[in-house]
């Protein structure tokens, strides 16, 4: 015969359910279909903005590896034959455009850069949401205290007596029945249920952010290499500021 359960037993059931709910939805919201999908278009384009910048590095590198080679070997023919200022006009235009061109793919880094570390900050948010369905209840103890709760039920259910006493008394002692035993199971299935794809989500999510954090060194790649490329259109400016000088120095009253 069924024994009546207190009220607040009730309470606390229906209160456990509805806080499964609320964990089911909060699960839902944290990684969606279409986050997933968000996420990879994010990491696809960010490839390929890493690529495209490659490939305009490398052609300003050639373009300036150029230029400094004509500057280098031929200011100073162009000095003696009295055609060096008109060869440095002719180079500093070049080296404008170079200029140009780098600043505007220094942007770009920065923009990939601020892109991969929003897509990681996003990632850890959710990480964040998820770490504490991933362990609350997927513990050894959670499990031993739904094994005993089906030990008794199973006593309960079939009259067994040949049952661990704590798995009978938990059954008796707390004024519980079948349809609690029942409830409170399926409280405890549903949380576990959460914790696993939680947890299994939290993995998948820390994956992607290993993945996104090996576009950075690619990132800081790409600045060194312009940063060097910088460098040398510099020097070529200093020194044409150099000769225009000794131009000024060397034939006074010339106009420029």
């Amino acid at each position: 015969m069924e024994t009546t359960r207190p009220p607040e037993t009730d309470e606390a059931m229906i209160a456990g359910i509805s806080y499964v709910i609320k964990e089911e939805e909060q699960l839902a919201k944290v990684w969606s279909t279409q986050d997933r999908a968000e996420h990879m278009r994010s990491v696809r384009e960010s490839v390929e903005l890493a690529g495209s910048l490659r490939q305009r590095l490398e052609k300003l590198r050639v373009q300036t590896d150029s230029v400094w080679e004509r500057f280098v070997t031929l200011t100073l023919e162009r000095a003696l034959s009295e055609q060096l200022r008109e060869f440095l006009d002719e180079i500093d235009l070049e080296i404008q455009g170079s200029s140009q061109q780098l600043v505007e793919v220094d942007c770009e880094i920065d923009r990939l850069r601020a892109r991969v570390q929003e897509r990681r900050r996003c990632l850890e948010e959710k990480i964040a949401v998820l770490e504490p369905l991933a362990h609350r209840t997927s513990t050894q103890n959670h499990l031993s205290m739904m094994l005993a709760r089906v030990e008794g039920l199973e006593a309960y259910l079939l009259g067994k007596k040949d049952v661990a006493p704590e798995a009978y008394e938990m059954h008796y002692k707390r004024h519980t029945n079948a349809s609690g035993d029942l409830l409170y199971l399926r409280v405890r299935l549903l949380t576990t249920r959460i914790a696993i794809i939680a947890s299994n989500r939290s993995k998948q999510l820390s994956e992607f952010d290993v993945a996104l954090a090996t576009l950075l060194p690619e990132v800081e790649q790409l600045k060194a290499d312009l940063a060097a490329l910088t460098a040398r259109i510099e020097c070529m400016s200093e020194l044409s500021r150099y000769w225009l000088a000794y131009l000024d120095i060397a034939i006074p009253g010339r106009e420029a």
